[in-house]
């Protein structure tokens, strides 16, 4: 802000010497000038107005809005903005207003602030965003409407908005997106709508946003992802996360229009089978994340298009069993859990394409130690020695005798024929 102004000293000419007293006079009864620093806010900063937790009701008038940059109004009792509220500073850059009561936005609140970057309106109370509320703002790069109760979206709702960069809509009363949603922001990049209650998508709702890079949608109700098209507007997508919805099905080829894809979560659905061309197209994928399914088992190619992958999370599923191929094409593979399963036994061939891997959670699972288990404890004791694999724990529960002992603490000539009778398929050592 600028400094404080200065009192000249007027010297009077001698014939007004006499009337001093009707001059004072005159002063006192001109009006008093506004504080250049509002009760009780704090203007210690240059340019920067705070008036974070002050109890405030309502928003302060400044003296001098021209020089204010930056206005922090958040943590207060404001519950209306009007029309009038900021339209003095026309030169501010960042404002936030969150964790306040906002519950009425007028229209035209920020329509004199053509200059402002960054927009905080997160934990209020706002029903919705009026059409036309932020059109004015094309310099905005910043927008947070976190927390709020806002429950429809248009396809005005974000018009004008040429410059944002990153919105944050999580943790709303969302229920759906329309077509063209976000048809207006050809430049986001980061886009938040976790923690909503969306059970529909529209086919067109990701229209327009060819630059996202991160997309959140976890924590919803959605069912299913039936449109093979759905995110094929998200070319340059890094990072798609689906986690704790009701996810029962994903259609064929869901993600193929995503080459980019680095990390993708589906953990915490509801997921019992997956098509074998569910990950068709992710060749760029290097995290994966399914835990807390319901799958029994998995395609035999299901993860072939997947030759980039690093990490993939299966635990807290009821995978009963792997086909020998399985990870076959995962050359890239370093973390892998199948914790929490229910798998007996694993064939010891299953990680022989997988060189890099050295992070390998079997825990949590029904083992039976018996001879089909012989090649997984020769491929485990050989990338042991070399120093190429953390420990990995398997616990035995069948047969009786070997209940609660480890796999790597055993001989080979203690592991029995299996209970069933079926063949003992000793893989050889890696």
């Amino acid at each position: 802000m600028g400094a404080p102004r200065r009192l000249r000293l007027m010297v009077l000419p001698r014939a007004l010497r006499g009337c001093v007293p009707l001059f004072l006079l005159l002063l006192l009864l001109l009006p008093a000038a506004e504080p250049i620093c509002p009760e009780p806010c704090d203007c210690q900063q240059h340019q920067h107005l705070l008036c974070t937790n002050r109890g405030l009701r309502s928003v302060p008038k400044a003296a001098e809005p021209q020089d204010i940059l930056t206005y922090s109004l958040g943590g207060n009792f404001i519950a209306n903005i009007s029309a009038f509220d900021f339209h003095r500073l026309a030169g501010l850059q960042r404002l936030d207003l969150q964790y306040n009561r906002i519950r009425s936005l007028h229209p035209k609140a920020f329509e004199r602030l053509g200059r402002l970057e960054e927009l905080y309106l997160g934990n209020n109370l706002l029903p919705a965003l009026a059409p036309g509320t932020l059109s004015a703002l094309a310099k905005l790069r910043i927008l947070y409407v976190n927390a709020n109760e806002i429950g429809r979206l248009s396809a005005t709702s974000f018009s004008g908005l040429n410059s944002l960069v990153k919105l944050r809509l999580d943790g709303n009363e969302l229920g759906s997106l329309g077509d063209s949603t976000f048809s207006g922001l050809p430049n986001l990049l980061y886009l938040h709508l976790e923690s909503n209650r969306i059970r529909w998508l529209s086919r067109g709702a990701f229209t327009g946003l060819a630059k996202l890079r991160f997309l959140d949608l976890s924590g919803n109700q959605q069912s299913s992802l039936r449109h093979p098209d759905i995110f094929g507007p998200l070319r340059s997508l890094h990072t798609l996360l689906l986690a704790s919805n009701s996810l029962q099905q994903l259609a064929g080829g869901l993600f193929q229009h995503l080459p980019g894809l680095a990390k993708l979560s589906l953990s915490g659905n509801r997921l019992a089978h997956l098509a074998p061309d569910a990950f068709t197209g992710l060749g760029s994928l290097k995290e994966l994340r399914l835990e807390g399914n319901l799958l029994s088992h998995l395609p035999a190619a299901l993860l072939e298009p997947l030759s980039s992958l690093e990490a993939l999370d299966l635990s807290r599923n009821a995978l009963t069993a792997l086909h020998p191929a399985t990870f076959g094409r995962l050359g890239r593979l370093r973390e892998l859990s199948l914790r929490d399963n229910a798998l007996a036994t694993l064939p010891g061939e299953l990680f022989a394409s997988s060189p890099a891997l050295y992070r390998l959670e079997l825990e949590g699972n029904a083992w039976s130690c018996d001879c089909r288990l012989r090649g997984l404890k020769r491929w485990l004791g050989a990338w042991h020695s070399q120093g190429r694999l953390l420990t990995v724990f398997v616990q035995c529960r069948l047969p009786p005798a070997l209940a609660g002992k480890y796999l790597d603490y055993l001989q080979d000539a203690q592991l029995p024929p299996p209970q069933d009778g079926g063949p003992c398929h000793d893989a050889a050592a890696p």
